[in-house]
């Protein structure tokens, strides 16, 4: 997964074109959940089935995008990625694992990555608290 600023979007998506990929394009929904952002990647990717709600089947539909695109080189522009990455750190390292196993599909995800919690404080030490305690 490459991870740029969203100001990229399009000359990414030039680029991508321009190399002969077939361009998905997915953006973080208002409600940056699992599921709610596990259905709009599916969408865009044109996943069948139950792949919008079931992560086994998106995980074996994803292994299926030659023949769902028509093409060996997808890529998946995902606009306000960060914003997952920042309000469900768990939703966007599941759906992250899942689209990095992918083997026909490069993601470009858009937007800050603020991926997980803020680094701990000069006091963390491992086995305690974040503040050390």
């Amino acid at each position: 997964m490459h991870l740029l600023p969203a100001d990229q979007l399009a000359p990414v998506r030039a680029h991508l074109q321009a190399q002969g990929y077939a361009v998905a394009h997915a953006v973080t929904p208002a409600d940056p959940g699992l599921r709610p952002a596990q259905a709009e990647l599916a969408r865009a990717l044109r996943l069948p089935g139950n792949a919008a709600t079931n992560l086994d089947a998106m995980a074996d539909t994803l292994r299926d995008l030659a023949q769902i695109w028509g093409t060996d080189g997808v890529a998946l522009l995902w606009e306000d990625a960060g914003r997952l990455a920042g309000e469900d750190g768990r939703a966007w390292w599941i759906l992250g694992e899942l689209l990095d196993d992918a083997d026909d599909l490069t993601v470009v995800a858009l937007g800050e990555a603020h991926l997980g919690s803020p680094p701990p404080g000069p006091d963390w030490r491992p086995g305690t608290g974040e503040d050390g305690a």
